[in-house]
């Protein structure tokens, strides 16, 4: 089957997703096709494509906020300033690791990395990709093939930069050629929580879908008191919102397409020949694009039960608190595998 990992945004509860993914590789021996990655997600995609779990586990476990972000003057940002953050600390680990020599090991390896942004001028989801051949256009969003490490890196920067906390990223100034270089893009989660639907129209059968929000939540019952405590809640708030909606029409999508499978393998049993499925099922489309013709889907999600702990937004970094959330990370996929029926994956 054509294996997908999707990783939502979480900020810091990526390392949650750590945990998963290590879990994924060294026990079940999992290798995926496709990896689309959100916000925090897109920080992780490239090193658990690459297999790199080591860098990966370290990149979340051993920082602090101060390292990654440093906040401005709240007053001078509202009126002056594109965030509330600067991300320097950030960028330059994303520089440190996502090297020249690494984005020429992504290309060599022909791995299909989907890192998904927003842009502000258009209102656009724009999905910027390593796949050699990648879907001419999604339904639903642009897809932007890279080209070279810069913008590799400035796409990874770009999804992980949650609007007004972090700045907006110019992915192509500078760049020869480019059309509109001044634009600016920021967090794909504003616009796409968890890229499920890119993954199946990328010809995923089977998505492994890591969400860093809770399955379960409670009321909080502390009063938010000042400006940034509301804005970062009301973020919580939103991404709630945001995971919900991408999980729905993707599972919509995915009944559809395995009742029309089971349609079809009645129909076979019942002496329908090829030649005639193929004149009901048709279509002048690729065959992963037409639900008609498409093998049964899998939708495998893991994510915690309760709310992790990494304050609104994932912008809090505690080592302690994140080696933590690896640890759930591997609790949550094993008691997802335990509750797995018999014939719900051929992997477990």
């Amino acid at each position: 089957m054509n294996k997908a990992l999707i990783i939502s945004g979480g900020g810091s509860k990526g390392a949650f997703a750590v945990g998963v993914i290590k879990d994924l590789a060294t026990t079940y021996r999992l290798v995926f096709d496709t990896i689309v990655g959100t916000s925090t997600g897109a920080l992780i995609a490239p090193l658990a494509a690459m297999g790199e779990l080591d860098a990966l586990e370290a990149l979340y476990t051993s920082v602090i906020t101060s390292d990654l972000l440093e906040e401005h003057d709240l007053g001078a940002s509202i009126w002056n300033g594109t965030s509330i953050y600067t991300a320097n600390g950030l960028g330059a680990r994303v520089r440190q690791i996502y090297t020249d020599a690494f984005y020429d090991r992504v290309i060599a390896a022909r791995k299909k990395i989907y890192l998904t942004t927003t842009c502000l001028q258009s209102q656009e989801l724009v999905v910027y990709t390593t796949d050699p051949h990648p879907v001419a256009a999604g339904s639903y969003y642009r897809i932007e093939k890279i080209q070279q490490a810069e913008q590799f890196r400035r796409a990874v920067m770009a999804s992980a930069s949650q609007p007004v906390f972090m700045p907006p990223v110019r992915i192509h100034k500078d760049m020869p050629g480019a059309q509109n270089p001044g634009y600016q893009y920021v967090d794909g989660g504003t616009r796409e929580y968890a890229g499920i639907g890119i993954a199946l129209e990328a010809g995923a059968d089977e998505l492994f879908t890591i969400l860093l929000s809770a399955r379960n939540s409670s009321p909080d019952q502390q009063t938010y008191k000042d400006l940034l405590s509301i804005l970062m809640q009301t973020v919580s708030v939103f991404i709630t919102d945001v995971a919900d909606n991408d999980l729905f029409a993707p599972r919509q999508y995915i009944r559809f397409v395995n009742y029309i499978s089971q349609v079809k393998g009645t129909m076979k049993a019942d002496g329908i020949s090829d030649a005639a499925l193929e004149r009901y099922f048709g279509s002048t489309l690729p065959d992963h694009q037409n639900p008609g013709n498409r093998s049964p889907i899998k939708l495998h999600v893991i994510q915690p039960e309760t709310a992790l702990d990494g304050g609104p937004g994932g912008l809090v970094f505690e080592p302690d608190k994140m080696q933590q959330m690896v640890l759930q990370g591997k609790l949550a996929l094993q008691n997802y595998v335990a509750h797995l029926k018999p014939g719900e994956t051929d992997w477990a």
